[in-house]
Formats: structure tokens, C-alpha cells, sequence
């Protein structure tokens, strides 16, 4: 029997809840044909995708597995009916789209190409900001749709999660530590530690500061430093270390070498950023795309 996108929805609400009444509640529907679905479900499969007792109802290993890849299959059926519709609509306009520059090695030169293929009436206008300046530029409306390092914002601005981030330790590839698979920041003991000026981006540096200042640690307080790219480019020439985004070991600079970081805050969050108040509708729908996943992000 084949297996139904209704199947599908019945599973993850239970996924999610754990709790065939809740689920039932929540998909407004009673219990019988919601087991029976996860029933029918299973015998598709050949296999278990939960393990239920009078006490409690949880996941098996499979379960968790067909659950990650059917969120994914709904998400993009879901994008694929806006995207479609949106065609059918024929919308069209510009949508100024500001990035922090670490984005071109993340999946936003993927999502923007996609989103023109799909909206080949919509012009993107592309603007490379720091944070601040993008905040700045969507509260003036110079700026539609910002991609950024999370940090707090106005009530007037809404943003929505891409991923979480981990930082890694950038090292020159003749460094001690430049062999090991991974290192605590009290590794960084000693070292010049480079972090680029908080002008440009309190908050995010503010992070890394704290984290390197838990270990005991100041960040090198005499290199004015603007953007990422000029951090490691100085690694690279052995004038220091540093605490990168990982999507920053993508990149192709010389003479580098990026270690896991063993501390689990070590992390942060990179979001899409818009106007609360009425977008346009070239700017509602790009957002709409990058937040059903069209994107892939």
C-alpha cells in the first residue's frame, strides 16, 4: 500500500506530541483513525515507528529517522504549493535583500539562485551590511529582507531561525594545536586572540568575547578589524588566532586551519530579518520562500 501524505501529517503530530489525544486534538480528529493510520503506516513499512504502552507512547530509533524525513518531504510540498501559486498569481516587483558577508558560505548564493528560478519576475537587490546596518535599513524600509547573526531586535522587526552555528578555533596550519581534531578555549591561553571590532557588530562580538573571557581570556585589543574575511586572511599570515563560523571553513583562505571547539555554547544562530508591519508583496513572498524551506535552509 502506498504510503499517503495524510499518513504522513498524522505521524508527525504524534511525533510531536507524543500523546494519541493530544495528537487527535490537535489534528481534529478522534483516536481510532489515528491509530489506525499509524497502524496502516507501519505495515507499509515493514517496521516500528513507535513503541506505545498504557504509560507512555515514544519513537523508536526508525521512528526518529522517518520522522526527520517526513518533516522534510511536508515542508517541501508545502513550499512547492506557494511557489506554484505565487507563479499562478504572476507576482512581480524587487526585493532589496541585505547579508552579512559570512552568508556567501552558507546556502543564501543557493537559496537566491533558486528563488530567481522560481520567481523570474521578482528583482533581488543585493546589499552586503553588517547586522546593525540592516536592522537600521529595515526599520527606514531601505531594506526588505535582511539575512543576519542573531541578535535582539525591535518589536518591529520579525525574524525567523535558519540554523544554529557552531564556532570553530582558526589556527595557522603550522600551530600548535594545528594537529588536533579539538580543543577547549583554555587551549588559547597565551595566544593573540583576534576578534573583529565591536563597532561593527556589538552583539556578535560581544558573544565571542564572553566565551573567550569564561576561559579566562581577552581578545587582542589592537587590530580595528571590520569583517571576518580580513580575520582570518591575518591568521593565515600567523598574526594570531581566532573563533570562526564554521560556514567560514568553507571558504578557500591560505595557510589556515579550523578545530572543533569542545565548549557546547560555542554556538550561535544565524536568522532571516523582515518588517513586521505589511511587507510588499515581492518581499512576502521571498520570505514565504526561505521559511517553507524552498530554500533549503
Amino acid at each position: 500500500m502506498a504510503i499517503t501524505f495524510r499518513q504522513l501529517r498524522y505521524f508527525l503530530a504524534l511525533a510531536e506530541e507524543l500523546h494519541f489525544g493530544r495528537a487527535a486534538e490537535k489534528l481534529h480528529i478522534s483516536q481510532p483513525p489515528l491509530s489506525a493510520s499509524l497502524k496502516q503506516l507501519e505495515q507499509s513499512l515493514g517496521f516500528p515507528l513507535m513503541e506505545r504502552s498504557n504509560r507512555m507512547v515514544r519513537l523508536t530509533p526508525a521512528g526518529v529517522v522517518f520522522a526527520d524525513h517526513a518533516r522534510r518531504i511536508l515542508g517541501q510540498l508545502t513550499a512547492a504549493e506557494a511557489i506554484a501559486a505565487q507563479t499562478a498569481k504572476g507576482v512581480a516587483g524587487k526585493v532589496t535583500v541585505a547579508f552579512v558577508p559570512s552568508m556567501l558560505f552558507r546556502r543564501l548564493p543557493r537559496a537566491l539562485k533558486a528563488f530567481q528560478e522560481t520567481h523570474p519576475d521578482i528583482e533581488l537587490i543585493l546589499q552586503e551590511m553588517n547586522t546593525t546596518r540592516q536592522i537600521d535599513g529595515i526599520l527606514g524600509r531601505q531594506v526588505d529582507v535582511g539575512f543576519v547573526h542573531a541578535v535582539p531586535l525591535p518589536d518591529e522587526i520579525a525574524q525567523h531561525t535558519l540554523e544554529t552555528e557552531r564556532l570553530m578555533c582558526c589556527v595557522p596550519r603550522d600551530h600548535r594545536l594545528a594537529g588536533r581534531s579539538r580543543v577547549k578555549l583554555s587551549d588559547l591561553a597565551g595566544e593573540r586572540v583576534l576578534v573583529f571590532s565591536r563597532e561593527f557588530a556589538a552583539h556578535f562580538h560581544d558573544r565571542i568575547a564572553g566565551l573567550l573571557h569564561a576561559a579566562g581570556i581577552d581578545p587582542y585589543p589592537h587590530y580595528r578589524i571590520q569583517h571576518w574575511f580580513t580575520v582570518v586572511a591575518l591568521v593565515g599570515q600567523g598574526m594570531g588566532v581566532s573563533l570562526v563560523p564554521k560556514s567560514l571553513s568553507n571558504s578557500a583562505f591560505a595557510n589556515v586551519t579550523y578545530i572543533e571547539i569542545e565548549e557546547r555554547e560555542a554556538e550561535h544562530q544565524v536568522s532571516l530579518i523582515w518588517h513586521d508591519a505589511a511587507p510588499a508583496e515581492a518581499a512576502r513572498v521571498f520570505v514565504q520562500f526561505i521559511v517553507s524551506g524552498g530554500a533549503a535552509f
